[in-house]
């Protein structure tokens, strides 16, 4: 039984009692000044009112006690007594999940309880898993929580693996502190542990980086190493280049290569192609092609072999197949959003059941998300019987197939965003089209971790993917972008 099912029951049987004694010795006065038919209105106004005075006490009482434990716990704790005061947390979570309070009083009362439990766990020497759910839980809502996210950052640097739901909670205090320069050379030390090289950790390379403060050379030499495995080129990664090569690491020589080769000279980088062309002036013509091979673009495939795949690509789409895509199209993009609220309130759970109720307005439109998928499921039945035999569905585990697209020869594209799902990726896919964007995804396996590539179009020069790359910057398509070797 629920703590509010609880509330709610003890509630209505004391406004019974209660309020049914009240109304068995006013009765005789009613009925004399009202008569009969007016009783009911007296009636009404006294259950309202036991019910609403119930609710008050106890949510009076129950605050009392709550209070009384947390300011228990945090006199232990000031002691250095973390026995007692997780004994007396305890006890402030047991008599939140008692019957006390009322649904709105839970929800007000949750996030200074939740507050008061992650700043206890991230005091701790060791942050255990129950700990590490609670601090997880309340940062997926209150990553602008400084403390707190500097805390765990620093906690999560300490240990050796990093599950999914660290990376998130990573990425949400990485959009609430941008401008923070401590938190954001935490996280820079954070993704470069698990070597990403998404978008979102390449942003954060380059934001400290371009802080100007010196960077340790171990970091500096991961960040080199990092940049060179994706074969990045462009002014910053120069910059890393020149610096790497100044810490000890020999295998820079091959980015400075490939930047003399690829880029182009402008104001702000002729500076650093000099200095490259300096390092790099006692190697002779075969060893600096040895080094600028591994950046060259792919070969594509042959013509022929090219022209068939694609013949077969336009005979395995029917024309009659349309309107059944429209409507795959559409649940899918219904389903991955009520995938994406469960996923926002499975840490909340897994933590206790102190969110539960906070959640109440997100569950209705879950189960409201469960109505429309119904009914679409219904329609897309009859629309499905009506043009003919339905293709057999994949299975709910597989992600959504990569969209296919024309094969070409040209070696080169941009790679705008990069997401952990695939139904992200495909959902940035879908938004670029919209715009009117030759959008695709791939997928990239790294290290630790398997990410999904968002790229624009192909281009047969390093310029022209650079310029049109610019130009939907401009045009605010999207945020940020850098060239990378288109693969067919």
């Amino acid at each position: 039984m629920s703590a509010v099912f609880r509330h709610i029951t003890i509630r209505l049987w004391i406004t019974a009692l209660a309020g049914g004694l009240m109304c068995t010795v006013l009765l005789p006065l009613w009925h004399r000044m009202m008569g009969l038919d007016g009783l009911w209105l007296p009636v009404l106004a006294v259950m309202t009112g036991c019910f609403v005075l119930c609710g008050f006490v106890m949510n009076r009482f129950g605050l009392s006690s709550i209070r009384r434990q947390i300011t228990e716990a945090t006199v232990w704790e000031r002691a250095g007594m973390s026995a007692e005061a997780e004994n007396a947390f305890e006890k402030a979570k047991a008599a939140y999940d008692g019957f006390w309070l009322s649904p709105l009083q839970r929800r007000r009362s949750a996030d200074w309880i939740l507050q008061r439990l992650a700043r206890f766990c991230l005091a701790q020497s060791a942050l255990g898993n129950a700990g590490r759910a609670i601090v997880l839980s309340y940062l997926q809502i209150h990553p602008e929580d400084e403390a707190v996210a500097l805390g765990w950052l620093e906690t999560a640097l300490q240990g050796e693996t990093r599950s999914h739901d660290d990376h998130e909670a990573a990425d949400r205090i990485n959009e609430a502190w941008h401008d923070h320069e401590k938190i954001q050379r935490l996280l820079m030390q954070f993704y470069l542990s698990d070597e990403r090289s998404d978008f979102e950790a390449m942003q954060t390379y380059r934001r400290v980086w371009q802080w100007g403060n010196d960077l340790p050379r171990t970091l500096t030499r991961k960040i080199a190493r990092l940049l060179l495995n994706e074969t990045c080129l462009n002014d910053w990664a120069l910059q890393v280049y020149l610096k790497g090569y100044d810490s000890g690491d020999a295998d820079c020589l091959e980015g400075l290569a490939a930047s003399i080769q690829w880029l182009r000279p402008n104001a702000e980088n002729r500076h650093d192609l000099a200095e490259a062309e300096r390092t790099i002036a006692g190697l002779d013509e075969a060893q600096r092609r040895k080094l600028i091979r591994p950046s060259e673009p792919r070969m594509p495939m042959p013509a022929g072999a090219a022209g068939e795949k694609s013949a077969d690509l336009r005979m395995n789409e029917p024309g009659r197949q349309e309107r059944l895509g429209l409507m795959r199209i559409g649940l899918r993009r219904i389903s991955i959003a009520f995938y994406q609220q469960i996923r926002a309130l499975k840490p909340q759970f897994r933590a206790n059941r102190m969110r539960l109720w906070w959640a109440s307005g997100r569950l209705r439109r879950i189960a409201a998300g469960i109505a429309i998928i119904g009914a679409l499921g219904i329609l897309s039945t009859l629309g499905w019987q009506s043009v003919g035999r339905r293709p057999e569905p994949a299975p709910a585990s597989e992600p959504p197939a990569e969209a296919p697209r024309a094969l070409a020869r040209d070696p080169f594209t941009i790679q705008v965003a990069a997401y952990l799902k695939p139904e992200d990726a495909q959902l940035y896919v879908d938004r670029l089209k919209q715009k009117n964007v030759e959008a695709f995804w791939t997928k990239a396996t790294g290290a630790n971790r398997t990410w999904y590539q968002v790229k624009v179009s192909h281009f047969a020069t390093r310029d022209a993917a650079r310029t049109y790359g610019e130009k939907l910057k401009s045009q605010g398509v999207i945020d940020d972008f850098y060239v990378a070797n288109y693969t067919p």
